[in-house]
């Protein structure tokens, strides 16, 4: 399963006379990390008495689903596994973010509020529902419940380890988790005053992060402080792909379609994706620089149909109507379906 190969791993799994728990459980894990989640859920149905581990990944298997037929499936098992597995920090989480994936924001908070002792990766994956249900605010005020001692707790055990070594400890990770889903809420509600409030409570140590660093960027271009963005990406040594197309869509967002296509010219050719397209596209479109947005796009080798669309959106907003036209008829004749035999 680990190297995908889940033909081989089915095979040996159904010749097994004497299947286990952890049998059961490695072959979901599998189907999970190999983009097959309802075969997951398939197996987790022959199971006659599921463990605390085949739980939690069946709710793993829903999230990644999220239909409505999955969350009917997780109101069944909330409502019938043991109590005692409610104690289990691991099925809490699991829970609450199948129930945030499927759009059930309800029965995500009242088993995070029926939970005892809340773990940081709870809080993380509240959070995070929230925002992906668009409750930014809720997002926050959750944000505001959990005591300072408790997310900074790995911070003051040992003041002598390694901030390396550190990242590496569950604890930190949730930190991280959860100031990432704040900075996250924040760059969607686009309020300045508030992003500048929250991130002033951040642990510096946690600001040479590469993933809190993108993410901050990404948020100050969406709350108009672009002079911030630039600050930390020109902080940043080795900018990563996401840091490069953060600062060009930052600019982007901002009207300054100049120096978010500069910018993109500047960036190595190997970090260059759809993502990266797209947002110089919309940069150029939004600042009228159709001619410059005719160049980038007669670069790309593969024109996918949100960089097509991009760029008929640059057309029509130049009043290119024709051309865009000619755009979208193109396309279409490139990407026809192919008929039945």
């Amino acid at each position: 399963m680990r190297c995908g190969d889940v033909t081989n791993a089915k095979s040996v799994f159904d010749r097994s006379t004497k299947k286990a728990l952890p049998m059961y459980g490695a072959m979901m894990k599998g189907y999970i990390k190999n983009n097959s989640a309802k075969k997951a859920i398939d197996l987790f149905k022959e199971i006659k008495d599921p463990d605390e581990i085949a739980i939690t990944l069946v709710c793993n298997a829903c999230a990644q689903l999220a239909t409505e037929k999955e969350l009917n499936l997780l109101r069944a098992i909330s409502s019938n596994i043991p109590n005692s597995f409610y104690s289990n920090s691991y099925v809490l989480t699991s829970l609450i973010d199948g129930f945030m994936r499927c759009g059930d924001v309800t029965c995500a908070q009242l088993l995070f509020n029926k939970s005892t002792k809340k773990t940081l990766p709870m809080y993380g994956a509240l959070m995070t529902g929230l925002i992906v249900n668009d409750q930014e605010e809720e997002a926050i005020d959750i944000f505001n419940e959990i005591r300072l001692d408790e997310l900074h707790r790995e911070n003051h055990r040992d003041k002598k380890i390694n901030l390396l070594s550190e990242m590496k400890s569950d604890g930190l990770e949730s930190n991280i988790t959860i100031y990432l889903c704040l900075i996250k809420a924040l760059a969607k509600l686009g309020m300045l005053e508030k992003a500048e409030s929250f991130v002033q409570q951040i642990p510096t140590s946690f600001l040479t992060d590469h993933r809190i660093q993108n993410a901050l960027i990404h948020m100050w271009g969406k709350v108009g402080s672009v002079d911030e963005a630039k600050r930390i990406f020109e902080k940043i040594s080795q900018p990563n792909h996401i840091a490069w197309t953060a600062m060009i869509n930052s600019y982007g967002l901002n009207g300054m379609g100049i120096e978010a296509m500069k910018l993109f010219h500047k960036m190595p050719k190997e970090f260059i994706n759809d993502l990266t397209y797209t947002c110089v596209l919309s940069s150029c479109s939004h600042s009228g620089l159709v001619d410059e947005a005719r160049s980038i796009f007669n670069s790309i080798e593969t024109k996918t149909d949100i960089t097509v669309t991009t760029m008929i959106d640059c057309l029509s907003r130049a009043a290119a109507f024709e051309e865009a036209q000619q755009l979208i008829e193109q396309f279409e004749h490139n990407h026809a379906p192919a008929l039945p035999i």
